[in-house]
């Protein structure tokens, strides 16, 4: 009878200690991301952002995504995020959003995106331009499970939605699909360069640069510009700070601000140059 009870006790307290553990492990966690998103949110600023973290507690991996949104010179709102989608699974009903733009970038494909009565399947490596004012869903119709990043864009001008349908609307574009231009360095992919329901010109294009090489010389320039890593290790120098970025590595770059890149991997890096300009000149 002793030695039952005393074996009681030691699973309660053995229990009692586990829920502790656990409590003190989610607690670490909840303050890790929280302080993540704090120091993502606000102004920001040129730099390297990652949409995707993990935290190592006890041993263990704790995978995040985190949501990256703030302003720049020329944008009252910027967000940046990764998602993943089930096999089968739609992410939601078609909606519409008409204070922004987005870029949907297929990580991990086949995925399925629908405008307004339009659908496309996308290769990994795609992208979707969806502009403000048209309805937009996204599903898997694999056996896998599918990843993409999400960039959103609300311009601190107004938005125009006649000015984005007259100059083609939102655009679907498979990275097979992407005619490809040999370089000196590697290869360039034009997507779109076209004024847009948000800017007055929008330009996208795609890069693969050779290990070794140097994208171009440090410039600068007055459009905003995002790099969006798809494959590769390469280092980022901006101004005089220089980072380390790897697939699915954000880089942003604000308006006059010296920047280059180095591909200091082994193998070709890929990424894809995004740009908003405040003018269609500059």
């Amino acid at each position: 009878m002793k030695t039952n009870l005393k074996c009681c006790c030691l699973f309660f307290a053995n229990f009692k200690e586990s829920i502790i553990t656990r409590k003190i492990i989610l607690f670490a966690f909840l303050v890790f991301t929280t302080a993540i998103l704090k120091a993502q949110q606000g102004e920001l600023k040129s730099g390297v952002y990652h949409v995707d973290s993990v935290l190592i507690q006890n041993g263990q991996e704790h995978k995040m995504k985190l949501k990256v949104q703030g302003n720049t010179t020329y944008l009252a709102l910027l967000s940046m995020h990764s998602s993943t989608l089930d096999p089968g699974k739609t992410n939601h009903p078609p909606r519409v959003l008409l204070d922004r733009e987005e870029l949907i970038i297929v990580k991990e494909g086949p995925m399925t995106i629908t405008i307004n009565d339009t659908s496309k399947v996308l290769t990994s490596g795609s992208i979707a331009l969806i502009e403000a004012g048209d309805a937009q869903s996204f599903s898997n119709a694999s056996d896998k499970v599918i990843s993409y990043d999400v960039l959103g864009f609300k311009a601190k001008t107004l938005v125009n939605i006649s000015r984005g349908k007259a100059n083609g609307g939102s655009l679907l574009k498979d990275w097979n699909d992407l005619v490809v231009k040999k370089t000196l360095k590697g290869e360039s992919r034009p997507v779109f360069d076209k004024p847009s329901s948000m800017f007055e010109r929008f330009e996208v294009h795609s890069t693969m640069l050779n290990p070794n090489e140097d994208s171009h010389p440090v410039h600068t320039h007055r459009a905003e510009e995002i790099m969006l890593l798809l494959k590769g290790d390469i280092t980022m120098h901006i101004d005089k700070e220089s980072y380390h970025a790897v697939a699915g590595s954000i880089i942003l770059v604000r308006p006059d601000v010296p920047h280059n890149l180095t591909n200091t991997g082994k193998e070709p890096c890929i990424y894809y140059a995004i740009k908003w300009f405040s003018n269609p000149t500059n």
